[in-house]
């Protein structure tokens, strides 16, 4: 479903031109970026070196013109010690027009001051729309991780991939990160971890939300990558299936590796170190016991047995009442996808417009203590007043 290859076959020279300066510029043990300004004579050997990787295609007849390149340039250029991490990026043209603004992809590549070779690095010659996040030091080396987004592919159902690229003191090479040996959760792939993806398209699929950050857990020099992803797929006879994953990567026992967290309580207090303003995920937007809600199909297949699958438009629960018991909701508008609550039970539908419905009840058989329409963009509306609210006065016509 998930495309998580480029479609390009990318050929490069493995030795610089021959033209390069004879000289090497002074480098440093530390990580440092490297700029036209700053370092005008490495510039040079760099752009000699990558010539044939900065050349703009060239059109051949009924070439589509979205796969000519004729704009190519150098987005970062890293250095520690004589190995230079090169990025280079790929587009129509200099100017960004509207219509092909998402036609650009990028290449990473080693590249030795001292021997002047060049190699593209495995796994990834093609990065769709690539954006640098932050440096961050996983370890076990101090040398910091060159951190990074990128799209899987182009019109198509793209994920977005959080990836970077590590400097291996043994081989003086920069490679990508390793993540996964594929026991984990499928978005949590060797190469990188897939942190949002469209799956609009799927009939199977009702959401698909993850959040992810660069956290300090430790404080002990390394960082770690916190990410949660939670799907709610559906199943047999319509049945919603909640997967909620929490894992932390980092250093354990001198080894960067995944760590499944299990507990909610640990997963929900990670959540809210996560989550920031700006997130808009339902996984930061609603509080935590209305998350964490896996593994409660059996308790919704008790209450309510036999009943019939969800419905997805909001039209069937306008008519909802307070007068009414969920047992009332679940034969008007089917069996709720999930069940959270503390204190009370808290009933989820997933709407097809990104929407959910949200209904508290202290019993199946029991009125209704409350119903919300909780709307994409954040909004929350009240699908009937509760009794004992006082409604506020209208304002003057």
């Amino acid at each position: 479903m998930l495309c998580l290859g480029g479609s390009l076959l990318l050929s490069s020279s493995s030795v610089a031109q021959s033209t390069a300066p004879a000289t090497t510029p002074t480098t440093s043990s530390s990580f440092r970026w490297v700029h036209e300004n700053t370092d005008p004579q490495l510039w040079q050997q760099l752009h000699l070196a990558f010539a044939d990787e900065l050349a703009p295609d060239t059109p051949t007849p009924g070439q589509d013109p979205l796969d000519v390149y004729g704009y190519k340039y150098f987005q970062k250029v890293g250095l520690i010690n004589k190995s230079a991490l090169v990025i280079i990026g790929r587009r129509p043209a200099r100017e960004v027009a509207i219509e092909n603004a998402w036609d650009e992809y990028f290449s990473a590549f080693n590249f030795d001051l001292a021997t002047h070779e060049k190699s593209p690095i495995e796994h990834a010659e093609v990065m769709w729309i690539w954006k640098f996040v932050r440096l961050a030091r996983f370890g076990p080396s101090s040398i910091p991780d060159v951190t990074f987004t990128y799209y899987s592919c182009t019109e198509c159902e793209a994920a977005v991939v959080f990836a970077s690229l590590y400097y291996d003191t043994t081989k003086s090479i920069w490679q990508i990160r390793y993540w996964s040996d594929g026991k984990d959760p499928w978005w949590a792939t060797p190469d990188g971890l897939v942190v949002d993806a469209n799956m609009v398209a799927s009939d199977q699929t009702l959401s698909f939300e993850c959040i992810y950050a660069i956290l300090d857990l430790k404080h002990d020099g390394f960082q770690n990558v916190v990410e949660r992803c939670k799907e709610i797929t559906l199943k047999y006879k319509g049945r919603a299936q909640v997967d909620d994953f929490t894992i932390v990567f980092g250093i354990t026992g001198g080894q960067f590796k995944p760590r499944r967290v299990t507990d909610p309580s640990e997963y929900l207090d990670l959540t809210l170190k996560i989550c920031k303003p700006a997130i808009h995920s339902w996984l930061c937007r609603l509080p935590g016991y209305m998350t964490a809600t896996s593994g409660q199909n059996y308790a919704l297949d008790q209450m309510f047995p036999n009943a019939p699958p969800a419905e997805r438009d909001f039209a069937h629960f306008r008519a909802i009442k307070q007068s009414m018991s969920m047992n009332d909701v679940v034969r008007l508008c089917g069996i709720p996808d999930e069940l959270g609550g503390s204190g009370i039970a808290i009933y989820i539908y997933h709407l097809e417009d990104d929407s959910l419905v949200v209904i508290g009840a202290a019993d199946p058989a029991g009125p209704l203590l409350y119903a919300n329409h909780l709307k994409a963009g954040g909004k929350s509306v009240e699908i009937f007043t509760p009794q004992g609210t006082v409604d506020p006065p209208h304002p003057p016509v």
